[in-house]
């Protein structure tokens, strides 16, 4: 495995703000990554309105598994080893993927679910869950063995019936430095209407690429934004 400097990588942030026009009104789009180690070996599950580079296993992740034998002395060391050879050859993709309340998502798994509905002037916040990205191995300045995972995204904004309203390109996602390979990491793709949206469908198009590996995988989601009727008689 190649090794290089931490020196030798430029800097990425971990909070982007882009301004976007769209029918003569500004929209942030930012973007948070955060990530966790992992604690144990969990299943996946494919979230809806997402494409996947493949629907199935590769060959050769099939034939590892096929040939793990478990034994009772297996320590977690082992397990956890034996866990990576399948991740390295398993395909860079997203296991699930869910709108959700903006500042709940505390860690892997741990958010408060949004529906795709959007008050005009609501933040949109995409979370996102990924599997198959790669570690680069990297050395710090003392010597010590460090792990950059790097991801970047795409938004494609258009209306429902699919023009495109505006694009923004390689907005860093995340840059993450740690001293394992972590498997555990979710990204929070944040959208800001700082104008409103006009009300309506749109199709909300997100391109995630491991900027390690140079893989990328999409998600398509679908939202509408109408202000919700409030019932007669409240105040």
């Amino acid at each position: 495995m190649k090794l290089v400097t931490v020196e030798a990588i430029q800097p990425i942030k971990n909070y982007a703000r882009i301004l976007l026009a769209m029918h003569s009104k500004l929209v942030v789009a930012s973007l948070v990554a955060l990530a966790a180690t992992i604690a144990g070996i969990s299943g996946t599950a494919l979230a809806q309105n997402q494409t996947s580079p493949s629907s199935t296993t590769t060959a050769a992740t099939t034939t590892a598994a096929n040939n793990i034998t478990t034994a009772s002395n297996m320590t977690l060391d082992e397990a956890r080893n034996l866990y990576l050879s399948v991740w390295n050859q398993t395909a860079f993709n997203v296991t699930f993927s869910t709108y959700v309340q903006p500042f709940t998502a505390a860690g892997y798994g741990v958010y408060e679910e949004h529906g795709t509905t959007f008050e005009p002037g609501e933040s949109m916040v995409l979370y996102v869950e990924l599997v198959g990205y790669d570690h680069l191995s990297v050395r710090d300045d003392q010597g010590n063995r460090l792990y950059l995972m790097n991801m970047t995204a795409d938004y494609i904004i258009a209306d429902v019936n699919g023009t495109e309203l505006q694009s923004i390109e390689d907005v860093p996602a995340g840059s993450i430095l740690s001293h394992k390979p972590n498997t555990e990491l979710f990204l929070e793709l944040s959208l800001t209407q700082e104008t409103p949206f006009p009300e309506g469908e749109y199709l909300i198009t997100y391109v995630i690429t491991d900027e390690v590996s140079g893989e990328s995988i999409t998600i398509e989601k679908q939202v509408t934004v109408a202000r919700q009727t409030v019932p007669s008689g409240t105040v």
